[in-house]
């Protein structure tokens, strides 16, 4: 409590600031925007660049060298400066929540809640990274469903990501080159450049690399084990002609290849049976697994943008065609030195392809003093899924799941072993299941903002979607790898011969027709103020549990989230304060769920939750405290309170806190597990409760409070160059892992605090900063599993710390 409350005075203050920094003389301050965190930043929100103090939506919005000041690589790192943001970890997939509204459900076919998009270009759900390379224009956090304008599955918001452009009459261009702890290395470089004897023609050509070494050491029966070190790699071009003077063409593409070695987790709880004689780990970053886990992919994105200015109009077609493939993955299902379960692909994917075509008005378009409109069609086609998913179970693990009194009374009947068998001397049994889901989906929308005067606007919108999702590819076999001539690179190949088929499954085609509809109302009482009401609504599309082993794949119905916000963002003290603040309300029905459980019937189950509420109260604000004396600091922050909870969720699935075994809908009927010579060590009947009721229960994921400062100081040294300070904090209150809100799944409150100080030597390009993250060291999770054999988790970076050259070699070009 005492750090919850000191969270929240940190973030206030600002405001018992304002009368002792008030200008009394009357005359006027002029404004010295020295300090990199005080820039104005122009956003696309609507699809038109705007102010972002005059967009009403709440929006986040950092330029480049905000992003650089506050130390932000990859949009996970957003949540440290972004109040109500959280990012979590499940199997390599993020989780994104925003302002309490997020979605447990991950893999191909669980579209996220926080839809991101890269130039315009819709990014699917992927393990990975797919951030922009180089640097960024700005990037946009839009906060509250995004339905009209950005589409499908924004029902929390977006993140969008905008480049730099390519110059076309001059070089640019820049190395950097960071070294840290953990014997971390990350390479950048970046050009961009006219192309001679065209005119309007340039190039921007980016590349990096990253790696570092793990941050603790996976064990097997008290022996190190070797553990591959995480990396990413890739490149970026993006080509752009202006011609014939109302004509540009842009194309973009760019790789990624990487590896995530950040799935090894470690089994802090062990279930009371199917966990059973495991012994418990300690979060410490240390591992016991006996089965290599990680996953490494290669992401490739095409995307081309050709814009045309007729007069009237402007017209903008977006085409991109990308690919997610994760070629390998491994997962230690049971977390522990013992050989008990686990599963691995060879050939997991996304594959999607879009085209929008978006019309604009312009200083040209009749009433264009009185009416801005945009309108558009928005087609997505994509199918992605696991063409080959292998899982394997021990089929003797189960001679250590009880106490030992019960093995003469259980396991003898079941099993019919000799209790002096040891784990070690019984085989695996090995199943292939697979799944693919197909997506089309057709858009049209529209939004226009009238102008009544000054001081009013009104903005309505609507879009119009037609989406359609089939399932393929869904059988389980058992996969007969003891025979003589096995070879392990059967699992990455085509060939299906030592497969027994044991069930097909299928599904009818999912058909669904939605209309997202948005109102908001400006009120402008002066230059430097905006008040707003808005009401908005977004949908995320039905989908089917595509990964099953035991049971049909079961479909799941699409999500309406509807949001209401009363906003107010403000410039006081003449012009030295910006103070934004908002109260929001959101009502999500059908929410998707996901639970990670084999005795459901499958890896990932999805379900719906009937409906939950979010409501709450935010703030953010950037402060330049004594413009004329010190013009150099400034300081920035933010916070989120948020209270959710399920007003209906009868029907919910997880794990007892007890037993560790599964109750909701799913089961084990039907199923021959004697045909697969598997035997678990109580009945499947056993092992299926009936759901229970969450309703009252608070969503997952979503901490009360969040609040985020940085304090920044600029100093100008002269022939010396120039210096910059920076400090961060950022706390999050505790929240549950889970819908179960079970007290063995909750992240305590944690803060974090980070620190930077830099030199620039502008006349040579150069810019050195010594930096440290999580300065305290704490320990706080990035992943916190609920699952068959227990709690398994993985703990966030330790401290980071090291040192960081960037050379902007232009200088001398230009």
């Amino acid at each position: 409590m005492k750090k919850h409350v000191l969270a929240l005075a940190i973030a206030s203050v600002p405001l018992w600031s304002l009368s002792v920094a008030a200008q009394d003389d009357g005359g006027e301050v002029k404004k010295k925007r020295s300090n990199r965190l005080l820039e104005e930043v122009t956003v696309t929100a609507q699809k038109r660049e705007e102010n972002s103090q005059d967009v009403p939506i709440t929006i986040q919005a950092f330029s480049a060298e905000k992003l650089d000041a506050f130390n932000v690589e990859s949009t996970a790192d957003l949540q440290k400066i972004t109040p109500g943001l959280t990012f979590t970890k499940t199997l390599g997939y993020t989780l994104i929540y925003l302002r309490g509204v997020g979605s447990e459900a991950f893999l191909p076919n669980a579209d996220p809640s926080v839809a991101t998009y890269i130039d315009g270009i819709n990014i699917p759900a992927l393990q990975g990274k797919q951030d922009a390379l180089g640097p960024v224009k700005r990037v946009e956090v839009l906060k509250g469903p995004q339905g009209t304008l950005f589409g499908r599955n924004a029902t929390a918001g977006a993140i969008s990501i905008i480049t730099e452009d390519p110059p076309v009459d001059e070089i640019v261009g820049n190395i950097k080159y960071n070294r840290g702890n953990y014997d971390s290395h990350e390479y950048q470089a970046y050009l961009g450049a006219p192309v001679p004897g065209v005119e309007g023609l340039g190039f921007t050509l980016a590349a990096f690399k990253d790696t570092h070494e793990n941050y603790g050491t996976n064990f097997s029966n008290g022996e190190p084990r070797p553990w591959r070190e995480t990396f990413s790699e890739g490149a970026r071009v993006k080509i752009k002609w202006d011609f014939l003077d109302d004509f540009t063409l842009t194309f973009m593409g760019s790789y990624i290849n990487q590896f995530n070695a950040n799935m090894v987790q470690e089994n802090t709880r062990p279930s009371l049976i199917l966990g059973a004689g495991a012994e418990p780990d300690v979060a410490d970053r240390d591992s016991s697994t006996n089965f290599e886990s990680g996953v490494g992919s290669i992401n490739t994105l095409y995307g081309l943008t050709f814009e045309w200015r007729p007069g009237p109009v402007d017209i903008k077609m977006i085409y991109s065609d990308q690919l997610a493939d994760a070629d390998w993955g491994q997962f230690d299902y049971d977390s522990t030195d013992e050989d008990r379960s686990g599963f691995f692909v060879y050939d997991q994917y996304n594959d999607q392809e879009t085209f929008e075509i978006q019309v604009q008005s312009n200083a040209d378009t009749p009433l264009s003093d009185k009416f801005e409109w945009t309108a558009g069609y928005y087609r997505l086609k994509s199918i992605g899924g696991f063409g080959r998913l292998f899982f394997f179970l021990n089929n003797g693990f189960a001679a250590g799941l009880v106490p030992t009194g019960l093995l003469d009374t259980i396991l003898d009947p079941l099993l019919g072993l000799n209790l002096g068998n040891t784990l070690a001397d019984l085989p695996r049994v090995t199943l292939e299941s697979g799944g693919l889901l197909s997506t089309e989906s057709d858009s049209v929308y529209f939004q226009g903002t009238w102008s009544f005067n000054e001081a009013w606007n009104l903005t309505l919108g609507g879009r119009y979607q037609e989406e359609t999702r089939t399932i393929s590819n869904t059988r389980l076999f058992l996969v007969d790898n003891l025979t003589p001539g096995f070879d392990e690179s059967y699992y990455e190949g085509n060939d299906y011969s030592r497969n027994t088929l044991i069930s097909n499954f299928g599904g009818p085609p999912l058909e669904e027709t939605t209309f997202s509809p948005k109102v908001s109302l400006q009120w402008f009482p002066d230059e430097t103020t905006q008040i707003y009401a808005s009401w908005q609504r977004g949908y995320k599309s039905p989908t089917y549990n595509i990964v099953n082993f035991f049971g049909d794949p079961s479909a799941v119905d699409g999500e309406e989230a509807t949001a209401v916000e009363l906003g107010i963002k403000s410039e006081w003290l003449d012009g030295t304060l910006q103070l934004n603040g908002a109260l929001f309300a959101s009502r999500t029905k059908n929410i998707l769920t996901g639970l990670v459980s084999l005795t459901s019937g499958a890896i990932v189950n999805y379900g719906n939750a009937g409906g939950a509420e979010a409501k709450g109260v935010e703030m953010d604000m950037q402060w330049q405290p004594m413009p004329m004396m010190n013009p150099g600091l400034a300081i920035t922050g933010g916070a989120t309170y948020v209270e959710t909870e399920y007003t209906d969720y009868t029907n919910g699935e997880g794990f007892d806190d007890t037993t560790g075994l599964y109750f909701g809908n799913g089961n084990l009927e039907g199923i021959a597990l004697d045909l697969l010579g598997l035997e678990l060590p109580i009945s499947s009947t056993d092992l299926v409760n009936g759901p229970r009721d969450f309703t009252g229960n608070e969503v997952p994921r979503s901490p009360k409070l969040t609040s985020t400062i940085s304090a920044n100081q600029y100093l100008d040294a002269g022939d010396l160059g120039a210096f910059e300070i920076g400090v961060d904090y950022s706390y999050k209150s505790e929240y549950f892992t889970t819908s179960q809100n079970s007290p063995f799944y909750v992240q305590d409150q944690y803060e974090l605090w980070s620190a930077r100080a830099s030199w620039f030597y502008d006349d040579w390009g150069i810019q050195l900063t010594a930096f440290v993250d999580n300065a305290k060291d704490e320990e706080y999770f990035s992943s916190l599993l609920q699952q068959d054999f227990g709690r398994t988790v993985t703990l966030a970076p330790p401290r980071l710390y090291g040192m960081k050259i960037k050379w902007d070699f232009d200088v001398f070009l230009n």
